[in-house]
């Protein structure tokens, strides 16, 4: 077996001198035939020629620059978020965007929300169109509507307080307008915006039982000037069937953009408020 050349051997004729490298010459052919071995050129033509040769080992990144790295691609992002005029949550607060307008504290102006609402939510629990025999019983799949209730977005969906710690939140119903992580920003029947707490208070929601609702059903009824009546107004869904679905806020502490990315397990709740 015959020797072959070692090109990571140190070189003897280079050693104490000043090697120039260019484009135009070949690395491998001038550190061979600086050495002077035999077969040089045999070598070289089998085993290096056309082909890489890696002088050093590539550096390993350290974790600051990654990190140094992470936080540049973190400000550009900032600064394409602020060219698209988008704002993140905490300037949105400052700025007052979630602060409604007294002026627009109307009920009659948030139910076409809750119209739509109910359009949403009958297409996401695919319910079933009424049938001309209301003797039928309905179909429904009660789990499979649990797991979709909890991902659902419930702006626009009228909630009433069922039970709660505290005594003077229970009966509060109203239209959602805004929902966060811990409470359910509401609008009354009489006209005036409240924040709920979710955390210890037991909520009710009501989904119709059968899809493509007339909107005659869905009719709000107003006094004669015109304004809503507090004492006139009934629940859009008293005049055709409907389920009710209890909500238990403790459970519920999450954004909605949250919980539609969450995994959800099914247990029984022993919780009491």
């Amino acid at each position: 077996m015959t020797d072959r050349l070692n090109p990571y051997n140190e070189v003897e004729a280079l050693k104490g001198q000043r090697h120039k490298i260019d484009s135009a010459a070949s690395v491998g052919l001038g550190i061979l035939h600086a050495n002077r071995t035999q077969r040089a050129e045999e070598e070289y033509t089998k085993n290096y020629q056309g082909k890489r040769l890696w002088l050093d080992n590539n550096a390993v990144e350290s974790r600051h620059a990654k990190s140094l790295k992470e936080k540049e691609a973190r400000r550009i992002a900032h600064e394409e978020r602020r060219k698209l005029g988008t704002i993140g949550r905490n300037e949105a607060k400052r700025k007052g965007l979630w602060t409604p307008d007294r002026a627009a504290a109307q009920y009659s102006l948030f139910l076409p929300i809750h119209r739509l609402w109910v359009t949403y939510i009958t297409e996401l629990l695919n319910l079933p169109k009424q049938p001309e025999d209301m003797k039928t019983s309905p179909t429904f799949n009660v789990q499979a509507a649990h797991a979709k209730l909890v991902k659902a977005d419930f702006h626009g969906a009228i909630i009433t307080v069922k039970d709660s710690k505290n005594a003077s939140l229970i009966g509060q119903t109203g239209i959602v307008v805004h929902e966060s992580e811990n409470t359910f920003k509401i609008i009354t029947q009489r006209n005036k915006f409240k924040v709920i707490p979710k955390r210890n208070s037991i909520f009710v929601f009501r989904v119709p039982v059968y899809a493509s609702l007339p909107e005659s059903q869905l009719a709000l009824t107003l006094s004669e000037e015109g304004s809503p009546d507090a004492a006139a107004i009934k629940h859009p869904l008293d005049s055709v069937p409907s389920m009710e679905f209890d909500l238990y806020g403790n459970q519920f502490c999450f954004r909605s953009a949250d919980r539609a990315t969450r995994k959800f397990k099914h247990k029984e709740t022993i919780e009491l408020v």
